[in-house]
């Protein structure tokens, strides 16, 4: 099995918008049954958090096309394929670490983003008071410490090195364990004394995915990322080359080709 590296010599440690865009209509699902949940007639200013290429953006212009709309990511890339899209939206460039909105928000929609960051105990209240009175924040983040597929990265990195050593360093493997998510129980005891309504769920569901290598395809660009950034490029070889052998090995494919890919997230609705 080859390994495939970019002109730098190394593997996923970008934002591929082209690859993200691959499973759009997988990806568009919990946005659909997170905006099913919001219930703002009017709002006048809406940020999208973590845009990407629009996946969200666009079904929220489609909604208020009226509203002030803004995408906000880290990634050139993506804002680059937002961009194209034909809808009444402007972009910015910007770590959400960093950002501040130049107005109060009556909506900040935020589509698998919040789950890079840690901390939500500061993250969270600081982002509900960016919201104008009844404005709404409202979150999924995939939760994926638990499945099988994040458990195969975390293997990976301890016993893939010459020998059966782990790869990169300490602080990366400690890093990649880490839960940045919260219970749904602490969601609520964080949330509800600062929130005037508050609607919280967590959901499963069977992804069916195609390809030749389809779940690592799919993390490749989200959840593998850190994993990438933090490994030289001969350690990027030997984990995608043992990442990928686990993953074949866990997720055969179905006797009609396609893979079955279960995928758990967190929704969070929150009105002040």
């Amino acid at each position: 099995m080859s390994v495939k590296l970019d002109k730098a010599g190394s593997a996923c440690t970008h934002w591929d918008a082209k690859a993200y865009q691959q499973f759009s209509r997988l990806r568009q699902r919990p946005v659909n049954e997170l905006l099913g949940r919001v219930e703002l007639k009017s709002p006048q200013r809406i940020y999208d958090l973590g845009c990407g290429t629009g996946i969200a953006t666009q079904l929220l212009a489609k909604r208020w096309p009226r509203a002030q709309l803004q995408g906000i990511d880290s990634s050139g890339q993506m804002l680059d394929e937002a961009r194209l899209l034909p809808i009444k939206a402007s972009w910015k460039q910007c770590d959400l670490l960093d950002w501040q909105p130049e107005q109060p928000a009556d909506l900040l929609f935020a589509a698998a983003v919040l789950h890079f960051i840690k901390d939500h105990h500061q993250l969270l209240p600081r982002l509900l008071r960016q919201l104008n009175p009844g404005g709404c924040l409202a979150a999924h983040m995939p939760d994926w410490r638990d499945a099988l597929w994040y458990r195969l990265v975390l293997d990976t990195l301890e016993d893939a090195g010459a020998c059966g050593q782990p790869l990169g360093t300490a602080q990366l493997r400690e890093a990649m364990a880490a839960r940045t998510l919260m219970s749904l129980e602490d969601y609520y005891r964080l949330l509800a004394p600062i929130t005037d309504t508050l609607d919280i769920w967590e959901t499963e569901q069977l992804q069916v995915v195609c390809g030749q290598s389809p779940i690592y395809d799919w993390v490749k660009v989200s959840a593998l990322r850190p994993v990438m950034q933090g490994l030289k490029p001969d350690e990027q070889a030997r984990f995608i080359y043992h990442y990928l052998m686990r993953v074949h090995a866990h997720y055969p494919p179905e006797s009609d080709g396609r893979t079955l890919f279960p995928f758990k997230r967190i929704f969070i609705v929150a009105t002040v």
